[in-house]
């Protein structure tokens, strides 16, 4: 199906281009180019007429102002936007006000996605994240460009929201200026993407604080021996300092192996999550693994009605990676664990191309490291690194289509998956910026945003003070 011009606007709704959707400017005509989450849309030629309409659009005028402007019909406009939709699903999207029947339906509809993907989250079986990282994910660079890209792979290069560092060296400096990297210090950082992240950290200590570096020791974890070829090569300038394990957080056995500083960087979402019984649990007879995990930490979950049955989502993946946490750390040691979630909602799945990843109920992590005997403190990643609020960068989705159509079409060399600003990719495209329509900017603190300030960053103290997040 797809979204039509509603027959009357009188409640004030307003047309809205999805950010995915783009057009290169020609003398006559233009392309449009559109990338949905899962495939591309084969490119579409408009004429200078539905050109300006689109340009109309961009801008945010309404449907009168554009009949007016352009001196078209309404119904001239309403069979154009229509027909972007059967082009493409979702090119154009409507915009209600709040109060409004239409505008409660949507709410309605979004209120049902979540539930849907909260039944998804149910049926995840436990060996899902070891075949997918073992065997399935062969493509590093590609995974992290295009499927699975993160903030700190978008902030791999000196940015301007972090004072002109990337996201590892202010990380770095964070963790120096709070006294969680001290010297002697054994680091391990448990998934650890392509490497980009442990080789700034590394970076930083060595060129800023030469001291620390001296005495440091870099364990890389993973379980993808994929990432982990990929690590070793983007981390071949510490090689003295480095060491390499494969396994999964999860269950893996540490021994006498002790850490002081253990890092967790949008990493458990990929973790398992575990269906529970909470009728089981509140009978104080848990059948299931994780149901006793639910009972040992009297965790407060969600309630997930199934008939005459009360069920729940848990991040159970995330919640062993604590209890491995706690066998590990050293005393005073610290550990920093970051993703994106909230601190009360139910777990849902995420759906990538090519694998399901689960957002994170922070509240019940916090729960298992307080009963764990951690002294804990939480923030958003964008306040406690320091990212800078009204820093506008590029749409994930407008980036998605220009990198992927767009800059193909062209022949051009690719563009490297950034977190571009409107400087930064005018510096990167040259002229051919002023030729493309739609190209849609954010603040990062807006909730649309691919934002550093919806990631959770939990920190943890095994010492006998709690230390505040500064």
């Amino acid at each position: 199906m797809t979204a039509k011009v509603p027959e009357s606007t009188a409640d004030g709704a307003i047309c809205v281009l999805n950010p995915a959707f783009l057009w290169l400017r020609h003398d006559e005509e233009s392309v449009g180019f559109f990338q949905t989450s899962l495939q591309s849309v084969p490119v579409r030629r408009f004429s200078r007429r539905e050109t300006e309409i689109l340009d109309c659009l961009a801008t945010g005028m309404v449907q009168n102002e554009i009949v007016e402007k352009l001196d078209i019909t309404p119904s001239e406009l309403a069979k154009f936007l229509e027909s972007l939709n059967f082009w493409g699903k979702d090119v154009v999207r409507w915009r209600h006000p709040a109060g409004s029947q239409a505008a409660m339906h949507q709410k309605r509809l979004r209120q049902a996605a979540r539930l849907r993907d909260m039944a998804t989250a149910m049926t995840a079986t436990v060996d899902a994240n070891d075949i997918f990282h073992k065997t399935r994910l062969t493509e590093g660079n590609r995974q992290f460009d295009q499927i699975e890209t993160t903030i700190s792979h978008m902030f791999r290069e000196p940015h301007i929201a972090l004072d002109n560092r990337s996201y590892g060296e202010a990380f770095c400096d964070w963790l120096v200026a709070n006294g969680r990297l001290k010297s002697p210090c054994r680091v391990i950082e448990i998934g650890c993407g392509l490497g980009f992240f442990a080789n700034a950290i590394m970076d930083r200590l060595q060129m800023r604080y030469p001291d620390l570096y001296e005495g440091l020791s870099y364990t890389l974890f993973d379980l993808s021996p994929e990432l982990q070829s990929a690590q070793k090569s983007n981390c071949g300038g510490h090689v003295e300092k480095t060491h390499f394990v494969s396994g999964n957080i999860e269950s893996h056995d540490f021994g006498d192996q002790q850490f002081d500083l253990v890092l967790s960087n949008e990493v458990i979402a990929d973790l398992n999550v575990a269906t529970v019984s909470l009728d089981n649990v509140q009978r104080g007879s848990p059948q299931t693994d994780a149901e006793t995990v639910v009972h040992r930490y009297r965790l407060n979950c969600v309630p997930i009605t199934q008939g005459n049955k009360k069920m729940a989502v848990i991040n159970f993946g995330a919640i062993k990676m604590l209890e491995n946490i706690a066998k590990c750390l050293a005393k005073n040691g610290y550990a920093v664990v970051t993703e994106y979630g909230t601190r009360k909602r139910s777990p849902k799945a995420v759906k990538l191309t090519n694998h399901y990843e689960y957002t994170i109920h922070f509240g019940q992590l916090e729960q298992v490291s307080q009963h764990l005997g951690f002294q804990s403190d939480h923030g958003t990643m964008g306040d406690v690194i320091g990212f800078s609020a009204n820093c506008e960068t590029i749409h994930m989705k407008t980036l998605r289509t220009l990198s992927t159509c767009l800059i193909p079409y062209l022949g051009r060399e690719a563009l490297p998956v950034l977190a571009y600003t409107p400087a930064s990719l005018e510096a990167a495209l040259g002229d051919i910026i002023a030729r493309i329509g739609n190209l849609r900017f954010l603040r990062l603190d807006d909730r649309a945003s691919f934002s550093p300030f919806r990631f959770e960053l939990l920190s943890l103290s095994s010492g006998s003070a709690n230390t505040r997040i500064a």
